[in-house]
């Protein structure tokens, strides 16, 4: 049987004799047995997602024939990133042997490993497992939308889920920082740009990024020291994120963790972390190697010199914080959740131990029976899969519009109906096309020709003991299908079904209650495999040997397609960080004049008699003007072209220095350069006057300040 299919068939002895009645659940004259009507579909264009769902599950299981989902890493995204991010962070940590966290030192500490040592392997295998933290975390995020888990009660997980998504982002971009080469040269300039764009800063920032006399130890430690502290907060929002979900599993399978790890000390190991040259600020490097998982915002951010990509960035993801309510249907909870009858309710706690999202609690008794405690479904968790109904034997659990009594009632008088033409009875998951009002009942008739054909919302919401009614009426098998995919509805609830039957799980099967029949299976569809799938349903159905189809696939071709996907999956996360770009920036050379100074203090104007008695005694004889500068004047004479340009004084009150930065492009060559700096209208300039040798791809920077005057760079 193969491994993507559940493994157990039970079949017993026909039971015998007469058609019975039980529980007075047969069709009466009169009975309304119409089809439930499914709720409303929780997104807008539920079609499409199911289209594109239906795709994804056939690739899901084509790799299933010969890897189990617990080996897939496509299919166990989640569990492979939070894995990546511990490689990153032991790995990080060790690199701390070698990298010194100072800016005169960073980059010689990062050179210093580069040529075969264990700190270069170690670096290496820093950045693929931070290049496999980003690349699952989107394949998981685009998974769950998909999948629609990101609407009603997933909100919480999914919003957290992006913040997740931006912080990983974010120290991975300061990682970058911290290598002091000409790629991080760019990601600090361009950072520095965006914080001059949003008004923080009293003084702009990106006048310290144009000599490298000017860049700010003390800032690039605070880069160091958030890299280092935000990793932590990935924890805290990991427990958020995981808030509404039940039997957690962090950690993938350990033969895939092992398998990961390798992969990535392989790679590691034969294609070693890039290394541009050291930043300088007056180069303009040609071209400089990216990290597309990270740094794919500085291609755009570089060709549009403004804060524009950046605000397109937040409000993208804005935007998918807000897809819950962009795309999400509003719909009343009893619509669709499930709904406790608690005269009904014995509080035997299986529906806490059986829901896959935390939503059922145990509650004290409100209607005074022996019981200490009833259900209580939490309307704010519950999404109404349905998993919780097969667990309770008292039928206290029900779906308000798929009522356990009436649809079990309904299906049983059916069966009875077609009993002697159709004997076998098939139970549907809903959820495997992707949603109960999407349902192709024609086409699973079709499949399952033998069958009384019956959907369900998921294979989980099928009572042992309603299959024991079934068999001892005279129905020679049944048959669950459920949905195999790994973003299924219902979670690891799926496999509840088939562990009540196989009396691993309560409430068991009992056999002695079914006629002594045991003729059940459960099936796992294979989307793309239907023909297989129907050929295993006909053979349970006239009770044919199934063994051939339990047959293993070979060894040799389980490693192969292993090893193609490991070496598919290595390189889709190596390449994409060793891309090469050219620098967007003019190759000719610049010279810029960057300052800081103090104009002359502006003098209060006379008060009038007017405004002097409008104000009160104390306050009487000044001015209430605030204290503010002149504007600094800038005149430079480049090649005996003068021009001239006033910088006002920074502050709300324009109390403050005069920052500026004046820019001029160069042909190449000598120019004669004269810089005039007036700082009041009645004291003399500060001048500079000198040559400047301007070469192509170099910024000849002048810099001004009263406490050192001019210098040349």
């Amino acid at each position: 049987m193969d491994t993507h299919e559940e493994r157990e068939t039970h079949a017993g002895a026909e039971p015998q004799g007469e058609l019975t009645e039980l529980d007075g659940v047969a069709a009466a004259p009169g009975q309304d047995n119409r089809s439930p009507t499914p709720p409303e579909a929780p997104v807008r264009g539920a079609a499409a997602f199911e289209l594109v769902e239906r795709l994804m599950s056939r690739a899901d299981s084509f790799l299933a024939r010969y890897l189990p989902p617990e080996l897939n890493p496509l299919a166990q995204a989640g569990r492979v990133c939070n894995f990546a991010i511990l490689n990153a962070v032991l790995s990080g940590v060790m690199l701390l042997i070698w990298y010194s966290p100072s800016l005169p030192q960073a980059y010689s500490s990062v050179a210093a490993t580069q040529a075969g040592t264990l700190g270069g392997w170690v670096r290496a295998f820093h950045r693929y497992s931070s290049d496999f933290v980003m690349m699952f975390a989107l394949l998981h995020a685009g998974r769950m939308f998909v999948a629609r888990k990101f609407v009603g009660s997933r909100w919480v997980p999914w919003v957290s889920g992006i913040g997740l998504l931006a912080l990983i982002w974010f120290i991975g971009w300061t990682g970058y920082w911290l290598v002091w080469d000409q790629p991080a040269q760019q990601v600090a300039v361009t950072s520095m740009r965006l914080m001059d764009a949003v008004p923080i800063f009293g003084e702009p920032m990106g006048r310290l990024y144009v000599a490298d006399r000017m860049v700010p130890s003390l800032l690039f430690f605070v880069v160091f020291f958030l890299h280092m502290l935000l990793p932590l907060a990935i924890a805290v929002g990991l427990a958020v994120h995981l808030l509404r979900v039940s039997r957690i599993r962090l950690l993938p399978d350990r033969r895939l963790g092992l398998a990961v790890a390798l992969g990535l000390a392989a790679a590691a190991f034969f294609v070693r972390a890039p290394l541009d040259d050291p930043a300088r600020m007056a180069l303009k490097a040609p071209s400089f190697s990216v990290d597309a998982w990270y740094l794919s915002p500085l291609a755009v951010t570089l060709r549009f010199q403004h804060a524009g990509p950046w605000l397109a960035l937040g409000g993208a993801l804005v935007g998918a914080m807000a897809l819950p309510w962009l795309l999400g249907r509003r719909r009343l909870p009893a619509a669709y959740q499930t709904e406790v009858d608690v005269n009904r309710c014995h509080g035997c706690t299986q529906c806490v131990q059986d829901c896959p999202f935390d939503a059922v609690h145990m509650v004290d008794r409100s209607d005074g029976k022996r019981f200490a405690t009833q259900a209580f479904v939490d309307p704010d968790k519950c999404v109404g899969c349905g998993v919780c109904v097969g667990s309770c034997d008292s039928e206290a659990m029900s779906l308000g519009w798929f009522d356990t009594r009436r649809e079990e009632a309904r299906i049983q008088a059916e069966t009875t109906r077609d009993l002697r033409v159709r004997p076998w009875v098939a139970f549907v998951a809903g959820d495997i096309d992707s949603g109960f009002g999407l349902y192709r009942l024609a086409l699973w008739r079709e499949r399952l020709a033998d069958y009384q054909v019956h959907v369900v919302p998921t294979a989980s919401w099928v009572r042992p003991k309603f299959v024991e009614r079934l068999l001892a009426m005279g129905v020679k098998g049944v048959l669950i299908v459920r949905d195999a995919k790994a973003e299924a509805a219902a979670r690891d609830g799926n496999h509840w079904v088939h562990a009540r039957l196989s009396r691993e799980r309560k409430p068991h099967f009992r056999p002695e209650r079914a006629a002594g029949s045991t003729a059940w299976k459960v099936l796992d569809f294979d989307a793309s495999r239907p023909a297989e799938f129907a050929r295993r349903a006909r053979a349970f159905a006239k009770a044919d040997d199934d063994s051939e189809s339990g047959r293993a696939t070979p060894l040799w071709r389980r490693v192969t397609v292993g090893a193609i996907l490991a070496a598919a999956v290595v390189a889709a996360a190596v390449f994409p960080s060793r891309l090469r770009i050219s620098n967007p920036a003019p190759a000719a050379p610049e010279f810029v004049f960057s300052f800081k100074a103090l104009g002359d203090r502006q003098a209060a104007g006379a008060v009038s008699a007017a405004d002097d008695a409008s104000v009160p005694v104390h306050m009487r004889g000044r001015s209430l003007e605030k204290p503010h500068r002149q504007p600094v004047v800038v005149k430079i004479t480049l090649d005996g072209k003068t021009s001239e340009r006033a910088y006002a004084a920074k502050g709300i009150s324009r109390d403050g220095p005069a920052l500026g930065q004046w820019r001029e492009t160069l042909t190449e060559g000598s120019h004669d350069v004269r810089v005039e700096l007036f700082t009041s209208a009645t004291k003399p300039a500060v001048v500079w006057e000198g040559t400047i040798n301007a070469t192509d791809r170099h910024i000849s920077v002048l810099t001004y300040d009263p406490q050192s005057g001019f210098r040349l760079e």
